[in-house]
């Protein structure tokens, strides 16, 4: 690696600090409880929100994962973490599991201001999903989306500060195929989320 100039880029552990006082809102109880497990598909699913600076601007990912085969079953993008790319986030789950509502689905996320927000409330009465939270200061508690912006800001190129974000919009969608597709799982066999997902179905 030293003959040929390269540098491995090392992920940083992700630990617990305290956060500032939060404005008021909904806070749903940890139902999650770190149980990362679910032996079926659209039992648990994880979402969260990440930022990334593309130079002098920011852009916003939204994600949702499923916990039966860790499959980010969507994802959206968006210039300010603002409410309707959380709703269109999960909107697109449902729509990419071709669920007509999420009815006993349990959604955990973190205690950000969108997800104590009357919007995310009323979605889940929509929807008809659960809503989990973790405890404040608590990343472990959404320790397995917290795990895949970790790797995804690791092994995608996401620090490009001349890359248009058009151009960044369309790798990291590649890059999410590739993750979904080809990135074998030791816990699941070692195949990839999606035949992990395929297996499943060809075995009900």
């Amino acid at each position: 690696m030293n003959e040929a100039n390269l540098k491995a880029n090392v992920r940083q552990p992700k630990t617990t600090h305290e956060t500032k006082k939060q404005s008021a809102g909904y806070v749903y109880k940890n139902l999650l409880d770190r149980d990362f497990d679910a032996v079926h598909p659209n039992q648990k699913w994880v979402t969260d929100m990440t930022e990334i600076l593309m130079g002098q601007e920011k852009l916003y990912i939204s994600a949702v994962v499923d916990l039966f085969n860790r499959e980010v079953i969507a994802f959206e993008m968006s210039s300010s973490p603002n409410k309707e790319l959380i709703k269109a986030t999960i909107k697109a789950a449902q729509k990419k599991r071709k669920l007509d509502t999420l009815d006993g689905v349990l959604i955990h996320s973190d205690q950000g201001s969108v997800y104590r927000s009357h919007m995310y409330r009323n979605l889940s009465k929509e929807l008809h999903f659960i809503p989990s939270m973790s405890r404040k200061a608590n990343c472990w508690d959404n320790a397995v989306i917290e795990s895949f912006f970790s790797q995804l800001k690791t092994e995608f190129p996401c620090f490009y500060p001349n890359c248009p974000i058009d151009s960044f919009q369309q790798n990291l969608k590649k890059y999410i195929r590739y993750y979904n597709e080809k990135r074998i799982r030791k816990r699941m066999g070692f195949v990839s989320p999606k035949m992990y997902y395929f297996n499943y179905q060809n075995a009900s």
